[in-house]
């Protein structure tokens, strides 16, 4: 870790908004870039759908700064690279600390982020420069205008809210300076469609001399599906109905899904149903998403339910055929009672991390000269941290955690960079898909370990409600010239 990024670190640390809660933990001493050619406007320029990418990339060329990008595949110059972020992975929920974002929307609303931490199947987008640049370069980068169907921001997330860096609205910051070679940041849109972003830089070598580059032009596109050529008819979606049973029992669950081929990203749904011997179709109150569920009677027996899709003009884009319901109680004739009905608004979900009171002390031992005698190492396991997730828009969740510093009772202190860690999922409910974070080696040779958030658990959009535990596997290497004494550190943990 090069000492001037030490000094970016100090200067804006990199703190995750704890948007659920933040824990205390008590520790005792005794990505591959996904790209794909899309079809005309952008056919011919590499597109960014997931994994990691530095948007804006500052690089010697002939002797000369340039502004860029640079993916896995290497440096492109920003007119070839398009940034795609599909709605499925990328739609979030406003909370009220977005919501002040500048001209963002209000709280509750759905906006769409390419975060800052890396989440499997989405972009992993941040900025920094090369090697080639010399150490401790300070780059200051100005946003001239944004065309776009929304607004545009830039931030970090912090403990104290959104820090943030750039945003297209009026009031909002236009420029911001960084000595860090690489660092990843929050890329906010409020509406989908395409991003054209146009950025200058001027770059600032160590007791050097300022040189300003000229603006270049990053584009983003916000869509499940990419556009086509102009002039060129879409496919035609198809929108169908799974899940039916085969039959039903009277107090049975019908769970029925609306499926578009291809997705269009639209989500405004309206269901009808038709009881048998019915020319009309009635609409079903409050069901406006791809899932229809209700309890079935005997009366239903024969009824027919359709889905139809609309756009945000409420203009109809598919309407799926009819399916029918099969009431079949084998001879029975049960009475329909009452039906019964409770609800949780979704005003009354949260999501939460804690540790148990039995969790919360983890004793790494001793720490034992390494084999190559040129460090003391210690290990040990996490003991499980829960997150609990009952909000009913199911948004998905990201698990981080981070150790500031060990110290001792005479004030010795060892950074919290030499920790390092291996993310577990120790179990999750049946409606969760819980991945395990990265691995994260110790920072005693090279890299930041756990003095930086680092992502433990994450749950995507539709899959994060009900109770997961994360574990980890710890490792500690210190330097042989550690003083004696019993070191101490705090994991403290957030979820968003």
């Amino acid at each position: 870790m090069k000492a001037l990024q030490d000094h970016r670190t100090r200067r804006r640390t990199r703190r995750h908004a704890a948007v659920a809660s933040i824990t205390a933990l008590g520790l005792t001493l005794g990505a591959l870039t996904g790209t794909a050619h899309a079809e005309s406007p952008y056919e011919g320029k590499q597109v960014v759908s997931d994994g990691h990418v530095d948007v804006f990339y500052v690089d010697v060329v002939d002797s000369a700064h340039v502004l860029t990008a640079h993916t896995a595949s290497g440096n492109v110059a920003p007119a070839d690279l398009v940034i795609h972020a599909k709605p499925s992975v990328a739609s979030r929920t406003v909370s009220a600390g977005i919501a002040g974002l500048p001209g963002w929307k209000a709280q509750g609303e759905t906006y769409y982020l390419l975060p800052q931490t890396s989440q499997a199947g989405q972009v992993f987008a941040g900025f920094g420069y090369s090697s080639a640049v010399a150490d401790g370069t300070s780059v200051t980068y100005g946003l001239d205008s944004v065309e776009g169907p929304g607004a545009f921001a830039l931030w970090q997330n912090s403990e104290d809210g959104p820090n943030v860096f750039l945003a297209s609205a009026d009031g909002g910051p236009k420029s911001f300076t960084s000595v860090a070679d690489h660092e990843h940041v929050n890329w906010g849109f409020t509406e989908q469609g395409e991003y054209r972003l146009t950025v200058r830089a001027s770059v600032t070598p160590p007791g050097g001399t300022t040189t300003q580059l000229p603006p270049v032009v990053y584009t983003f596109y916000v869509g499940e599906v990419l556009p086509q050529d102009p002039g060129t008819d879409p496919p035609a979606t198809q929108l169908t109905i799974t899940g039916l049973g085969g039959h039903y029992h009277a107090g049975g669950v019908a769970a029925l899904t609306a499926v578009q081929t291809p997705p269009t990203g639209e989500e405004h749904y309206h269901w009808f149903t038709r009881a048998a011997g019915q020319t009309d179709w009635s609409v079903v109150p409050d069901a406006l998403t791809a899932k229809y569920g209700f309890i079935v009677r005997t009366a239903d027996d024969n009824r027919e339910i359709k889905v139809v899709l609309y756009d945000h003009d409420h203009k109809v884009i598919a309407e799926s055929a009819p399916v029918v319901i099969d009431v079949d109680d084998h001879g029975n004739d049960p009475v329909n009672g009452p039906t019964i009905t409770t609800s949780l608004t979704a005003q009354e979900g949260a999501l939460a991390i804690s540790v148990a009171p039995e969790n919360r002390e983890v004793d790494l031992g001793a720490l034992t000269l390494s084999p190559a005698a040129d460090r003391y190492t210690a290990a040990g396991a996490l003991k499980p941290i829960t997150v609990t997730d009952t909000r009913a828009d199911n948004p998905g969740w990201n698990a981080s955690g981070r150790v500031r510093a060990f110290t001792t009772v005479d004030g010795q202190q060892l950074g919290g960079k030499y920790l390092g860690w291996t993310p577990a999922v120790l179990s999750a409910s049946a409606s969760q898909t819980v991945t395990a974070g990265p691995q994260v080696a110790s920072g005693f040779t090279a890299g930041n370990g756990l003095a930086t958030w680092s992502q433990l658990g994450t749950a995507p959009a539709g899959a994060g409600r009900g109770t997961a535990q994360l574990g980890a596997e710890l490792t500690l290497e210190a330097p042989a010239d550690l003083a004696p004494g019993t070191y101490r550190a705090m994991l403290i943990l957030t979820a968003i």
